[in-house]
């Protein structure tokens, strides 16, 4: 459909084009002799704006109005019906025939379908109000307005065709391809009313071959808990949701649409007339893994209540749900196996045809998408590290230093998958660290000689002139925070360079000793922005002078954390969100 509709507008473009050219040559006619733009090009660049005053003189014109006017066959009404000009619509209906609503262009498309997948609702009904059987007009390559409108995701419109498109009419492919396009569009009540009209679709395959349950298990961002927020939007909707506010009503009824959906299909597939081991054994089976493989949590957790052996079913590649959670890194699926309790052992033991056990899994490089998701490399290797050190501590010692079929124990694994992803890492922790280092170094110095030159120099007693001041006390207090952050943090950059980066490091130690680092580097530039700034004020006096200065002492450290606020929260939320990540939530039998 979008394909038809993209060359109906740069044909319309084009059109457009040669009539402005023809409309400047117009004024021309008795120079250059050029004839003044056609009367289809008039039409078309009205349909196009909506401008019903330019073609006035059209309407009049049966004839014009039923003429194709672009090269794929599109009347003035598929124009206007694409653009969404529902004044210029009104005024061809008032004029054409009901049949002539039904013409098509060369790819047999209506100007309703044109609507339909533009969901452009008030010029649907103005045509259907003309022509009720326009919507069982099919369009481009045989597929129904009703169907255009679902894949688009356009719910008021589909509302709007599914009684006029008498879907009790099509054929069993053609309802299996709607009821998964709308579930794959996410008009789960639509879908609903599909699914009650025809319960035998619950278990039916599309042009696809995928049942609409299997397209549903793959919609883990319309049943995830935390819906692809962050970790404080999380926290936020937590607490509004302890306090019943309405903010999450909009959030919790979308998703009850889903679980909805969820129990009608199956309520569906149970009651159909097939064989009911097959609607709800192996399908259920299909579905669990289906939904393993797009991480949807909470789809597995239904699942988990309506069949509880799903736990011990194994795919293709001998590996349970939980196998596929370590080996595509979705967390919130392997936390389910942490309620689990005998059964988790069992679980746990499963070697696959490769002779690799979830240790083994656990060691292999995450999926691309999953690192993409950390920023930088020194915490995606954090990341890795501790999937791997949570898996170690469920499986049984044997299975640590169990080889697999290429010879290899899962740390051997876990060495040579992420040789390269361990290299950047400690390229980018060193780079930074050195940066910062050379930094600290010429901050310390600077501290270190200022700190021998007090303002206003020494009396004959050794005694500094200006210590009776009241602000004198600010420049020694500045210079020996200035003295010890700047220590501190060349103290820590000496750390992160000689580090041996191995997997404990990654874990806890080299992100402490950058965030220390960091964070005292900051210190010591106030600190030492603060002891300048007060040793001026010694000898600058006036509104003025102090207004400047501290500007002065403001500027320049907001400027260090703008450049250094995003390595700082980069840190912290990978570090100290990797609690959040492994916890029971008890989910499986609430």
């Amino acid at each position: 459909m979008g394909i038809f509709v993209s060359k109906t507008r740069r044909r319309s473009r084009r059109d457009e084009i040669n009539q402005n050219q023809n409309g400047k040559a117009h004024n021309f006619i008795s120079a250059g002799g050029r004839k003044p733009p056609s009367r289809e090009v008039v039409l078309h660049a009205a349909a196009l704006k909506g401008d019903c005053a330019a073609a006035e003189d059209h309407f009049r014109d049966k004839n014009l109005i039923k003429h194709p006017i672009t090269e794929g066959g599109e009347i003035a009404l598929h124009i206007a019906a694409v653009e969404g000009r529902q004044d210029f619509v009104s005024k061809l209906l008032e004029v054409m025939e009901r049949e002539d609503l039904a013409i098509q262009n060369e790819k047999g498309c209506t100007a309703l379908c044109f609507a339909a997948a533009g969901g452009h609702i008030g010029i649907a009904q103005l045509m259907l109000r003309k022509n009720p059987d326009l919507a069982k007009v099919k369009g481009d390559e045989g597929v129904w307005p009703l169907y255009m409108a679902a894949l688009q995701g356009f719910g008021e419109m589909a509302e709007l065709l599914l009684i006029p498109s008498n879907i009790a009419s099509w054929t069993q492919l053609e309802k299996a391809d709607l009821l998964t396009s709308a579930i794959d569009s996410g008009l789960y009540d639509f879908a609903i009313k599909i699914v009650r009209g025809d319960e035998t679709l619950a278990l039916a395959k599309d042009a696809n071959g995928l049942t609409p349950l299997q397209v549903l298990a793959r919609k883990s961002v319309d049943f995830s808990s935390d819906n692809g927020q962050g970790f404080w939007d999380n926290i936020m909707r937590k607490v509004l949701n302890y306090m019943n506010m309405s903010k999450t009503d909009d959030v919790n009824a979308e998703k009850g649409d889903a679980y909805t959906l969820m129990d009608c299909l199956w309520e569906a597939a149970e009651s159909c007339k097939e064989d009911v081991e097959a609607g709800t054994g192996h399908v259920s089976a299909q579905l669990f893994f289906i939904a393993a493989e797009a991480g949807n949590d909470e789809f597995l957790v239904e699942l988990f209540k309506k069949d509880h052996n799903l736990l011990y079913k194994v795919n293709q590649d001998e590996h349970s749900i939980f196998h596929v959670a370590v080996r595509r890194r979705y967390n919130r699926v392997f936390s389910l196996m942490l309620e689990l309790g005998g059964t988790k052992d069992l679980v746990a033991s499963y070697i696959d045809d490769d002779g690799n056990n979830i240790l083994h899994l656990a060691g292999k490089l995450a999926p691309q998408n999953q690192l993409d998701n950390i920023p930088g490399a020194p915490w995606q290797m954090q990341r890795e590290v501790l999937w791997f050190k949570v898996v170690e501590k469920l499986v049984r010692p044997a299975f640590r230093h169990k080889k697999n079929s290429e010879n290899q124990t899962p740390h051997e694994l876990f060495m040579s998958e992420h040789k390269n992803l361990r290299a950047d890492a400690e390229k980018f922790m060193k780079q930074t660290a050195k940066s910062c280092m050379l930094v600290t170094m010429l901050i310390a110095t600077v501290v270190y000689t200022a700190a021998f030159t007090v303002p206003g120099g020494y009396d004959g007693r050794g005694a500094p002139i200006l210590e009776k001041r009241k602000m004198f006390v600010v420049f020694p207090v500045a210079e020996t925070v200035a003295t010890l952050s700047s220590l501190t943090s060349m103290l820590m950059f000496l750390s992160i360079l000689t580090s041996r980066y191995s997997d404990e490091d990654f874990m806890v130690k080299l992100p402490f000793w950058m965030v220390v680092g960091v964070a005292t580097l900051f210190f010591s530039i106030v600190a030492m922005m603060v002891a300048f700034c007060s040793c001026l004020l010694f000898f600058e006096h006036g509104w003025v002078a102090v207004a400047l200065l501290l500007m002065f002492l403001v500027i320049v450290p907001a400027m260090f954390v703008v450049l250094k606020y995003p390595l700082l929260r980069t840190i912290l939320s990978c570090t100290y969100s990797c609690t959040w990540l492994f916890r029971s939530d008890g989910r499986l039998h609430s």
